[in-house]
């Protein structure tokens, strides 16, 4: 009895926690290597067609950042079309975007290839801009703007060919001109809880009009003397700390709960897990399982499929917490089960 009721405490405590928080967008660029951003989901809202970004060959990783080594990544140049990603409104609370960065080159006078935007976009409501610029050694200096001539910047502290994990805090305060921004710039391993001081900020710029709504990313291409040439994964939109950094499977679990076109029992089970997709086969790719660890284990192709708790190596896998990924053209889903034995 004790234990059933510790489980419907733990089980009520998860739906206030899924409640308060969600997971807006993640784009880790799971698509073929070579591929415009407008063939995946992305939409072109300046230069259109010219020097598409492409879906790089290579994808990132961050120690513990939970996006970390998934799909690939994009690579965001110069001179051509800018592309963005919508996703629900949001017109009050905090707004938290992650993604890991490194930078190819940059210029001394800086320019920016990041910003949020509304929903839908507005080509004049581009705010949170992170600028890239150099000095004469090719050290680089970050910036967040609320617009584009409020940026501050941390010191030249970082460099070429590093990967970063960049974190954007957005602050919808009640008023006008009055919203703040922070960036956290992290360069050896993804913090569980959110540092009490930020890299920048919190700025919060006078006479810079707040946003109708926060609601879309953007990716920019800048002229060629002045903008960065750079490698972005993992993108990561959610509305607290830990649902958008989260630094496990485990942690990033809650996040993704609402996978009802994966159908899957028995939960826990023994011997075998039925598992069967219930979408549109077309938009269908795989299914992966994972380890409470992050690691690999087994890759189903197939729709509708039973596991018999084996690795792809055939070997029989220890009892405890896995991971289902149901990944799709559209999207990536989680759903948690235990095996037994």
């Amino acid at each position: 009895m004790r234990k059933t009721i510790a489980v419907i405490l733990a089980v009520s405590l998860f739906l206030v926690i899924s409640a308060n928080a969600q997971l807006l967008f993640q784009e880790n660029f799971s698509y073929t290597a070579g591929t415009n951003l407008t063939a995946n989901g992305w939409t072109a809202h300046s230069a259109s067609g010219t020097n598409p970004i492409k879906v790089h060959t290579v994808g990132l990783t961050f120690p513990s950042y939970a996006s970390s080594g998934i799909g690939l990544s994009a690579r965001v140049d110069s001179s051509g079309e800018d592309v963005h990603r919508t996703f629900t409104a949001q017109t009050e609370g905090t707004i938290y975007t992650a993604f890991m960065l490194r930078v190819e080159k940059a210029k001394q006078p800086g320019d920016y290839f990041f910003h949020l935007s509304t929903s839908p976009l507005s080509s004049a409501e581009y705010f949170a801009r992170i600028h890239i610029k150099s000095d004469a050694s090719n050290n680089l200096a970050f910036g967040i703007g609320k617009r584009h001539t409020d940026t501050a910047f941390t010191g030249f502290n970082y460099a070429l060919n590093t990967t970063y994990l960049l974190v954007i805090k957005y602050a919808i305060i009640s008023g006008d001109n009055n919203d703040q921004l922070s960036m956290f710039v992290f360069n050896a391993s993804t913090p569980a809880t959110e540092p009490s001081t930020p890299t920048v900020g919190p700025i919060s710029p006078a006479g810079s009009a707040d946003p109708a709504n926060i609601g879309s990313v953007a990716l920019r291409q800048g002229q060629a003397a002045n903008a960065p040439t750079v490698i972005i994964d993992g993108i990561r939109v959610g509305t607290n700390w830990s649902v958008t950094i989260p630094t496990s499977l485990e942690e990033d679990f809650h996040t993704l709960t609402t996978n009802t076109a994966l159908k899957i029992s028995p939960n826990p089970f023994t011997d075998y897990l039925h598992i069967s997709y219930n979408g549109n086969l077309q938009n269908f790719k795989n299914i992966k399982i994972y380890d409470a660890t992050g690691n690999l284990v087994k890759t189903i192709t197939e729709a509708n499929a039973t596991w018999n708790g084996r690795d792809n190596a055939n070997n029989l896998l220890s009892p405890g917490v896995y991971f289902v990924q149901l990944e799709t053209h559209s999207e990536k889903k989680l759903s948690k089960v235990t095996l037994l034995r």
